[in-house]
């Protein structure tokens, strides 16, 4: 359970176990908490421990994904899953996810497994694109991906409907081009010596407003 695949300060990334995780764990209630959920298309559906068994499994066989769970360092719980979806070793690109649970975690910990798992796709995958997509309502995440070189680069109006409101959401990204010139910025340290000390440069503004502007204003 302590195998550690990718290193860090806060937190490390392993393989999930169906065993202990899942089957003994409370992973899957993670996709019925409406507070965990709200900005998710996870949610809709009642999850379960042996649907959530067997997603894991599915998904550790795949090619197309790896799937990590994130542990903080200091009590050993896993508190987080991420993943890089739909790798497409042609285009050298691939989704990035990450889900935090209803479990206490150190601070900087979201952070750094985002670093480490965008780290791991440029330097070992070999990818040149890393990308995501996320709700409007999480702009404050989206202002400390930034921290990490993850920039704005669209807008999808209308692609979230819950609780009888439709919401809009924005797409990020990051390429090994900017990744790499970051880490020489940052003398080989992606998060610097210690993320946390990251934290306090991040944007206190929503950047998100100022994108949605400039997109409705070219069909004005």
């Amino acid at each position: 359970m302590n195998n550690k695949f990718l290193r860090g300060k806060y937190t490390y990334l392993r393989v999930p176990d169906v065993e202990q995780d899942v089957l003994k764990g409370n992973w899957h209630n993670w996709f019925n908490n409406e507070k965990i959920t709200k900005y998710l298309y996870h949610g809709v559906y009642p999850n379960t421990r042996i649907k959530q068994a067997e997603f894991v499994e599915s998904a550790l066989k795949r090619k197309d994904m790896v799937l990590l769970a994130i542990v903080d360092s200091k009590s050993n719980a896993m508190c987080g899953v991420i993943s890089l979806n739909r790798i497409d070793l042609l285009n050298r690109r691939s989704e990035i996810a990450i889900v935090m649970g209803d479990v206490k975690y150190s601070p900087g910990v979201p952070l750094e497994a985002m670093a480490l798992m965008t780290q791991y796709g440029f330097d070992k995958l070999n990818l040149n694109k890393i990308y995501a997509g996320q709700h409007v309502g999480l702009w404050k995440w989206i202002n400390t991906l930034e921290l990490i070189g993850y920039k704005l680069e669209g807008y999808s109006s209308g692609s979230h409907i819950r609780y009888g409101k439709i919401a809009d959401s924005v797409y990020t990204g990051i390429s090994s081009l900017d990744f790499y010139a970051l880490l020489k910025q940052r003398n080989g340290k992606y998060c610097t010596e210690d993320v946390r000390s990251l934290l306090p440069q991040r944007r206190k503004i929503n950047m998100i407003d100022q994108l949605k502007k400039a997109v409705d204003g070219i069909y004005l």
